[in-house]
């Protein structure tokens, strides 16, 4: 479908059978840590509803990703203790987001599983810039950063449904003339892959910063994004559009196009990151992609 204007409603219909929700799980996880009151037990018992799930969580909680040096983990109560209360959220996040992306590939250039493969690598990088930078939402910023990209998902299931190609051409543009995905978009009066995934995360109910940072990650001027955005969340979405700049940079999966914007000066000054805080940030980035790669390779081999 091309429009000059694309309606979004119309559009999120059209693949709500084929774009699934999130599991139960993850929304009753998201009400209860909202409430910093709850205790470990009341967080045991949600994930005790899914039994399977919960064998996910301890597999996956003892890779090296996520349990780092400490010591292994043996069950569910032992898995929050250990890894905290927002951790163990995005690990159930990040293996149901994972789901959508498991999808043959539409192009050579371009698969599912490469953006799958870039999303939850900003994420990784997200979560060490905000904890670089000393900030402690650094899981709220992992979070983002593996939803970023959502919209594209819903562009590819789209295409799927019309049996057309147009992500394809979109990304094929980008390319051809050097630009990023999002102006491509513009340019052939596509649906903008930022926008749709803006109202996708409302239709999914999730929080605010998510909402916020898949709508603006790709606006680093502050005074262009719109909404009641928080100082916090323009935190988290300078964060996620620089980790999205470094994974792309490290050519780490493939988002759809290979020069997305490069941080001003202004905007690095704006962190109060130097070229020197710059240079020691993507060695660190760099760093923990090696183990995302690992945990790519663990999910993408399981059943």
């Amino acid at each position: 479908m091309k429009a000059n204007s694309p309606d979004y409603g119309f559009l999120i219909s059209q693949i709500h059978r084929n774009l699934p929700t999130l599991p139960t799980i993850v929304h009753e996880l998201t009400n209860v840590l909202h409430n910093p009151d709850e205790s470990t037990f009341t967080v045991e018992d949600v994930l005790i509803k899914d039994q399977s799930m919960t064998s996910k969580i301890l597999r996956i909680a003892n890779t090296t990703y996520y349990r780092g040096n400490r010591d292994r983990v043996g069950d569910a109560s032992e898995a929050i203790g250990t890894l905290g209360f927002e951790k163990i959220r995005n690990v159930v996040l990040t293996t149901s987001v994972f789901k959508m992306f498991a999808s043959p590939s539409a192009e050579q250039k371009f698969s599912l599983k490469s953006l799958w493969k870039h999303s939850l690598g900003v994420a990784t990088a997200s979560r060490c810039l905000a904890k670089y930078l000393g900030r402690s939402w650094h899981e709220s910023a992992y979070t983002c950063g593996l939803l970023h990209d959502i919209g594209k998902v819903a562009r590819y299931k789209l295409d799927e449904n019309e049996e057309t190609q147009e992500l394809i051409n979109d990304i094929q543009t980008a390319l051809d003339n050097k630009i990023s995905l999002v102006k491509a978009e513009i340019m052939n009066h596509s649906p903008r892959h930022d926008i749709l995934g803006y109202y996708i995360c409302q239709n999914w109910g999730l929080s605010k910063d998510v909402e916020y940072v898949v709508r603006w990650h790709h606006e680093s001027n502050r005074a262009e994004r719109t909404g009641h955005i928080s100082q916090e969340i323009h935190d988290i979405i300078d964060t996620v559009f620089l980790a999205n700049w470094l994974v792309n940079k490290k050519e780490f999966g493939f988002s759809g196009s290979q020069l997305p914007e490069q941080p001003s000066e202004a905007f690095l000054t704006r962190l109060h990151i130097s070229p020197a805080h710059l240079e020691k940030i993507e060695e660190a980035v760099e760093s923990d992609l090696k183990l995302t790669k690992d945990f790519c390779d663990m999910l993408d081999g399981d059943d």
